[in-house]
Formats: structure tokens, C-alpha cells, sequence
């Protein structure tokens, strides 16, 4: 058997590792396609109805893609990610993706305790109180029932990592074939393996910048600020797809963007990127905001390039 063909959790667990919380022995394809339905959609079809839908307002992927996001599965950089964002047309979302996420043992990480306080204590080691807090808050939806949260589990499980997705060297996969390995070469290779992706994604919340300290575009890569204000802002807000406000890639939008830079308000770039906004009454739908981890000061000032250009037409 090619040893790329195994499950990473597979292959843990016969290295003595403990089995995931979540463990699921073998995938139920039709539960995973009423899963893929829930994220995708926000809903499915159930004894040939349509079930509630999750959120009113958004779905799973308006906030995270379901594909890998990075050439080395262990990476994290914001450059890393836009990299493979940009040779891979996927969009530059806040969110993780979901790929992988079955084999993950921590969520809400570092700084999310800041926007969720005590929400995010049971959330942290449970991938099911992790979806539920997302659901729920997240989403600005419900709750997700026992049905629903099964057949996500058999979503992720199905899309769960193998050995072809990480960089392990072939002479370790190999050494999987062989079942004469001793301790310690299988603790060697079980954290060989573990260091080979990201078993939590950190989280490092940022501050608005103060004015006196933004370079409002001055040395910033315009090119990669168009990739960004297409691939991260365009994403929600062309044709207000999930928000309120319209923005596209026309002089209009850049005016507003490029006047307003200098607020600490919503409407400055500086201050949404870092800070978002909350769901309220009235207005459910609001906008997260990124993490260093998932838009760099760097990356920043590349999107303020691009929209002072942009104003400049």
C-alpha cells in the first residue's frame, strides 16, 4: 500500500498517539454531503424539504475556504497565503480554512478569548464546541442540531489530511511500512509528522494604527494591494454580496476608502482591517476582522496603495 494513501490520523494513532476527540473510525459519504450542503449552503434537503438554514445572513465559506491555503501545510505567514491564494484563485478570506480542521486539536486561539471572553473556553479543545460557538455567533445564526453537527464531522473526516499533503521526507514514509520501528523512532516520526502541519492556527490580534505611524501606501506594492482589495474586500462587499456597503474596483470606492483613511472610524481601512464590526440589532451582518496572521501590516500597506491609486484615477 503507497503510504501516502494514509489518513495523518491513522498513522498517529499507530504511532501511540491519543485519538482526536472527534475521532471518526470511517466517513459516511452521505452524511459528509449533507455536511458539505450545511457549509456550502447554509442548509439541505431532508425527507425532500428544505431544512433551516444555519444563518440568515452568512454561510461557512463567506469566511473560509475549504482547500488548502498553503504550499507547506506548517506555514502560517500572511505571504505565504496570498502567495498561494494568488496561484491558486481562492479568495484572501479571516477565517482558517477548513481544510485539515478534522486534524486540529485547537481552536479560538491566542487572542480570540478577547472577542469571545469565556465562549471560547469550552471551544478551544472541541472541534463540535468550536463549530457550534461559530454557528452561533459567528454566523449571527443558531445553534446547529445533533444532525447537522454529525454530518459536518463526516464532512471534515472526508477531508481530513493524508500523507500526500505534507512534506515528509519518503524515508519516513517509508519506515511506515516497516513495523519493527522502535520508541523512540516512532515518537521521532510521530513529531516528525505533527510539525509537518498546523495543529492550531495563532491568532494575534492587532491595533488600529496610529495616524502618526501609517504609511498610507508610501513604499506599498500596488499590484499585490489590487490582489488583495479583489480577492479580501471585493469578496463580501462587490454588489453588497454580504454586507451593506458596495465596493468595486471604480474610482468611487477608492475616493471613499482613501478619504477616510486617516479615521479611527469603520470607514477607515486602517481601523476596519484591525478591529471589524460586531453584529447589533438591526444590523446582523458585520465584518471580522484580520488577524496579523491573516493580513500583515505589510499586506496593509499594499491594500492602501492599491486604493490611493485607485482614487487617483
Amino acid at each position: 500500500m503507497d503510504p501516502n494513501s494514509y489518513s495523518v490520523e491513522e498513522v498517529l494513532n499507530q504511532l501511540g498517539n491519543e485519538r482526536l476527540i472527534h475521532s471518526i473510525t470511517q466517513v459516511d459519504l452521505a452524511k459528509a454531503k449533507i455536511g458539505e450542503d450545511l457549509i456550502f449552503n447554509g442548509f439541505t434537503l431532508r425527507d425532500g424539504k428544505k431544512s433551516k438554514r444555519i444563518s440568515t445572513y452568512f454561510v461557512c465559506t463567506d469566511c473560509h475556504n475549504t482547500t488548502r491555503e498553503f504550499d507547506d501545510a506548517s506555514s502560517e505567514l500572511a505571504e505565504d497565503r496570498l502567495h498561494y491564494a494568488k496561484e491558486n484563485g481562492l479568495p484572501f478570506l479571516p477565517g482558517s480554512t477548513l481544510w485539515g480542521i478534522y486534524n486540529r486539536t485547537s481552536f479560538y486561539n491566542d487572542d480570540y478569548v478577547e472577542k469571545y471572553g469565556d465562549l471560547v473556553i469550552n471551544a478551544r479543545d472541541s472541534l463540535a464546541n468550536a463549530v457550534q460557538l461559530c454557528s452561533k455567533y459567528c454566523s449571527s445564526g443558531r445553534y446547529i442540531d445533533d444532525w447537522e453537527m454529525e454530518a459536518i464531522m463526516h464532512y471534515f473526516k472526508k477531508n481530513e489530511l493524508h500523507l500526500s499533503d505534507l512534506d515528509i521526507p519518503d524515508k519516513d514514509k517509508n519506515a511506515l511500512m516497516d513495523g519493527r520501528l522502535s520508541q523512540t523512532q516512532k515518537e521521532n516520526l510521530s513529531k516528525a509528522i505533527t510539525n509537518s502541519y498546523r495543529q492550531a492556527y495563532s491568532a494575534t490580534f492587532m491595533e488600529t494604527m496610529d495616524r502618526a505611524e501609517r504609511p498610507y501606501g508610501d513604499g506599498g506594492n500596488a499590484e499585490n494591494g489590487k490582489l488583495i482589495y479583489k480577492k479580501a474586500c471585493m469578496f463580501c462587499h462587490e454588489n453588497k454580496r454580504v454586507t451593506y456597503l458596495h465596493l468595486d474596483d471604480g474610482k468611487l470606492s477608492g475616493l471613499f476608502l482613501w478619504r477616510n483613511r486617516k479615521k479611527y472610524t469603520d470607514q477607515s481601512i486602517y481601523q476596519i482591517v484591525r478591529h471589524g464590526t460586531y453584529s447589533k440589532v438591526g444590523r446582523k451582518q458585520y465584518m471580522p476582522h484580520f488577524t496579523k496572521e491573516k493580513m500583515s501590516d505589510d499586506q496593509l500597506n499594499d491594500l492602501v496603495a492599491y486604493i490611493k491609486q485607485i482614487a487617483k484615477r
